[in-house]
């Protein structure tokens, strides 16, 4: 382990990163040429208009509201990932966690692949906790999937909610199962995690294909990382807790965001109802911050309840979000001016 003054130093060593290749390059300039293209496209066909922007920079109130539950979302996102760090053992400051996943934030726009954030900070992580590699690696990965089960718990609430309660809106037999089938494996994967205790047949599954090979008993280790966390029943739940609220400050800023730019607002639990659905169709990892989907996802389900405006209030999302991925950007460039 490092001397406890670089444990209090969260900076990323600027030159002990590799060069980036020139496929990578061409990858992300691919990939934003793509979400430009998405967004032109969304414009031209009148998707995204001008005049909701105007209306939501002219309501103050929103934009604060909407500004203030996005940070919250932050904090708790640094909570979470803080929690299961304690987990194994590696004690950091808030401070340092917070720094690191608005860092993150940054790389998951400004790199390819949907986690590149994710690895970036846990790369971070594991130099400071060299004995702790795997334990943190699964840390990242073990809060990703808590992230994910958190928004499918949600979306299969919001569900269910559909059915007992008018919303204003119908959704398809299709789509209430397929949202029931996630939710129901969902469920059972939590089981097998707290009851696979004594013995774990996944487990030697797994083993039985990786030990013909030296290069995949990594994947032994960071499946160890995810599965220790059985040990630890109580901070699993108070992460699922934390992702939850996480979740249910988006379904708010979708809310406001609709009540500012439409002339017909829609009520809290038609909102309720649809952003969690729409959030789920993100977790699909096509582009940054789930351009494409997202917007396919809230234009066909706010179409469900009369509304034309599920593209633009997605599209709303996205700015707060890449408005998180800048701050992030700005705080990698002040941790390598204080190299």
């Amino acid at each position: 382990m490092e001397t406890s003054s670089k444990l209090h130093n969260p900076t990323l060593d600027v030159n002990e990163r590799a060069p980036v290749p020139i496929k990578e390059r061409l990858m992300l300039a691919l990939k934003f040429a793509l979400v430009g293209v998405v967004f032109y496209y969304l414009y031209r066909k009148g998707l995204i208009t001008t005049s909701s922007f105007q209306k939501m920079a002219a309501s103050p109130k929103t934009l604060i509201i909407c500004s203030v539950l996005m940070f919250l979302n932050t904090l708790f996102g640094a909570l979470r990932w803080q929690v299961l760090l304690k987990s194994q053992g590696a004690d950091l400051r808030f401070l340092q966690v917070l720094k690191l996943n608005m860092v993150g934030a940054f790389f998951n726009i400004a790199l390819p692949g949907a986690v590149s954030g994710d690895f970036v900070k846990a790369v971070h992580v594991a130099k400071m906790f060299k004995d702790k590699r795997a334990a943190i690696f699964g840390s990242m990965l073990f809060d990703r999937i808590l992230g994910v089960s958190a928004m499918v718990f949600v979306a299969a609430f919001s569900a269910l909610l559909s059915v007992f309660l008018p919303w204003g809106g119908s959704l398809p037999s299709f789509l209430l199962i397929a949202v029931g089938v996630v939710g129901v494996a969902n469920i059972l994967f939590f089981i097998y995690l707290f009851l696979s205790h004594e013995r774990d047949p996944l487990f030697e599954l797994l083993k039985f294909f990786t030990k013909r090979s030296e290069k995949l008993g990594a994947v032994d280790r960071l499946y160890q990382g995810v599965m220790g966390y059985r040990q630890h029943p109580s901070r699993i739940l108070k992460g699922i807790g934390v992702s939850i609220m996480i979740h249910l400050f988006l379904v708010l800023i979708a809310f406001f965001i609709t009540e500012a730019i439409s002339a017909d607002s829609l009520s809290v639990i038609a909102v309720a109802v649809i952003a969690p659905i729409g959030m789920l169709a993100t977790t699909l990892p096509v582009l940054p911050a789930g351009v494409g989907t997202g917007h396919a996802a809230f234009y066909a389900l706010y179409h469900l309840v009369g509304s034309s405006l599920g593209a633009e209030v997605f599209s709303m999302i996205v700015l707060y979000q890449v408005l998180v991925g800048a701050i992030g950007g700005v705080v990698y460039l002040k941790v390598l001016s204080e190299k």
